[in-house]
């Protein structure tokens, strides 16, 4: 019972390693920087999950612990990034608008 248990970890850890590894590569292909800052949040979720099952075939408490400060930090950077893309966006859509403004005044 317990080598099937073992067995089931591991092969867990795989999965997961290997989603993570599809996932990284979507973080370097992503058009986009949005599809990049999402595909890290997926990568920083898996590793928790990683984290969490190798707690459990070690039996060590303490990896919990770790995992969830990693959780904060990863929350924490997203919340950041999030904050610098709608920063971008506010100065394109701002950008915009002063350069129609500035087309509009010239007539005349």
């Amino acid at each position: 019972m317990e080598q099937a248990r073992h067995a089931i970890l591991v092969a867990g850890l795989v999965l997961l390693a290997v989603l993570n590894l599809v996932t990284l590569i979507r973080a370097v292909l992503g058009p986009r920087f949005t599809d990049r800052v999402m595909a890290v949040n997926v990568v920083n979720t898996l590793v928790i999950a990683m984290i969490c099952v190798i707690s459990v075939l070690q039996g060590e408490d303490f990896l919990v612990d770790v995992a969830l400060i990693y959780a904060l930090l990863s929350f924490l950077s997203v919340v950041v990034l999030s904050r610098m893309v709608m920063t971008r966006e506010q100065k394109k859509t701002h950008r915009g608008q002063q350069e129609r403004g500035k087309g509009g005044t010239e007539i005349g």
